[in-house]
């Protein structure tokens, strides 16, 4: 089960961030966000990874 649920992290970061991106381009926000929001996906993909390896 900690298996999937680390799967499921790494695939929403892998998804969301390019998304993100892609929200950036079209819409634009503040750019100060884009560092933020890129940290956040680091942290969480990390969690994945470590959940992954328990």
């Amino acid at each position: 089960m900690r298996q999937y649920l680390g799967i499921g992290l790494q695939f929403f970061v892998l998804t969301a961030l390019p998304l993100l991106i892609w929200w950036q381009l079209q819409f634009g926000f503040a750019l100060v966000w884009m560092p933020a929001l890129l940290t956040v996906g680091i942290v969480i993909f990390w969690i994945g990874t470590r959940i992954r390896e328990t």
